[in-house]
């Protein structure tokens, strides 16, 4: 029992390495390349630091690897960091707390925040970006979803339906 635990916390360390590995290699990529910031940096540096930090681990070890133990632990911890950095990139409600505690006091009026982070411009450079990024178009002043708006949008609603939610982003 106790050297199946040891392989057990060995494994586990394996996944912690992994995540460590990926996180500095991550941070300093991110660091030092303004190009190189999204979550697909995220997806290709998860998706080549396993294997290869497992291999390397794998070459000076003498315990057996358990793949099903410590790549879900490592994709777990991917994805509770994702989470992390598209909160602190892309949360407006963040952005705002943030803003109300660099100020004195940590008081703002709402005039004050909408000139630091004017409303107009948040929904216009939404907006832009869905075009961009051919989620909709615009024609004579309106927008219509295209087919992977739609999609997206079906599923969501389904979600918001299924958790009971009724505004939400």
């Amino acid at each position: 029992m106790v050297e199946e635990d040891n392989l057990i916390s060995f494994n586990i360390l394996i996944s912690l390495t992994s995540f460590m590995v990926f996180l500095i290699l991550h941070l300093i990529i991110w660091r030092t390349r303004d190009s190189y910031r999204g979550v697909n940096l995220i997806l290709i540096l998860s998706v080549i630091v396993y294997p290869i930090t497992t291999f390397l681990i794998s070459l000076y070890s003498h315990s057996i690897i358990k793949i099903w133990l410590t790549l879900p632990i490592y994709y777990c911890l991917i994805i509770l960091y994702v989470h992390l950095y598209i909160g602190l990139l892309k949360s407006v409600s963040i952005r705002i707390l943030e803003e109300l505690y660099s100020s004195p006091n940590f008081e703002m009026t709402r005039k004050e925040i909408e000139n630091i982070y004017p409303v107009k411009d948040m929904v216009l450079n939404r907006l832009s970006l869905l075009e961009e990024n051919n989620w909709i178009e615009e024609e004579n002043g309106s927008y219509r979803c295209l087919k992977k708006a739609i999609i997206t949008a079906k599923v969501n609603l389904l979600l918001h339906k299924i958790y009971r939610l009724k505004n939400t982003g």
